[in-house]
C-alpha cells in the first residue's frame, strides 16, 4: 500500500510540474506577441532600429536631396526587365565623396542607392554628416551602441546606414529595393 501512494505522489508530482513549464511557455509565447512597432515604441536590435514613418520620411527627403543643382548628372540607359522593347534609365548624381544612384522609367524615378559624405545634404535636422553621434540619439531616443546603425522599415527593403566615426556621423549610406 505504502509503494502505491508513493508512485501516485510521484506522479502528481511530475504531472504539476509539467504543468507549470506549459504555463510558462504559454506566458513567453504571449509577451512575444504583444510587442506591436511603432513610432513611440521603435524595436532596436544590436545597431538596427525598425522604423517605417521615419525611413519614409528620410528616403523623401533624399528625393529632394537628388534635386539638388550641385550634382553632376550621368544617364545610361538601360533595357527594361519587364518589357522588353522599353528603355529606362540608370541616373548617377555624383558631388565630391556624394554619389546618388537611381531608376528612372518615362513618368518615374526611384533611388536605389546612396553614399552622403558631404554636410551640404541633410536628411533632417539630425540626420546629417557631421552631427554627433549623443545628438543622433537623443532625436531618436534610443542608444546606439556600435558605430553602425541601420534604419530600415519592417520589410528591410529601404535601409539607411549611418556610420559613426570619432563620435560624428561620417557617412550616410541608403539602399532600396528596386524590383
Amino acid at each position: 500500500m505504502k509503494k502505491q501512494i508513493l508512485i501516485t505522489i510521484g506522479i502528481l508530482i511530475l504531472l504539476n510540474s509539467c504543468k507549470q513549464n506549459e504555463s510558462k511557455k504559454t506566458e513567453v509565447k504571449t509577451t512575444v506577441e504583444s510587442i506591436k512597432v511603432t513610432p513611440e515604441n521603435p524595436v532596436v536590435s544590436d545597431s538596427f532600429l525598425v522604423n517605417d514613418s521615419l525611413v519614409f520620411v528620410l528616403a523623401s527627403k533624399l528625393e529632394k536631396v537628388a534635386l539638388n543643382k550641385k550634382f553632376v548628372v550621368l544617364k545610361k540607359p538601360i533595357k527594361n526587365r519587364h518589357v522588353e522593347n522599353l528603355i529606362d534609365t540608370i541616373v548617377t548624381r555624383t558631388f565630391e565623396n556624394t554619389k546618388l544612384e537611381s531608376y528612372k522609367v518615362p513618368n518615374e524615378e526611384w533611388i536605389y542607392k546612396a553614399i552622403i559624405e558631404n554636410s551640404d545634404f541633410e536628411l533632417n535636422d539630425f540626420i546629417k554628416v557631421g552631427t554627433k553621434k549623443y545628438v543622433v540619439e537623443k532625436s531618436l531616443a534610443i542608444r546606439i551602441h556600435t558605430d553602425i546603425l541601420k534604419i530600415g522599415n519592417i520589410e528591410q527593403t529601404n535601409v539607411f546606414i549611418l556610420k559613426f566615426e570619432s563620435g560624428n556621423l561620417k557617412i550616410i549610406e541608403f539602399d532600396g529595393y528596386l524590383d
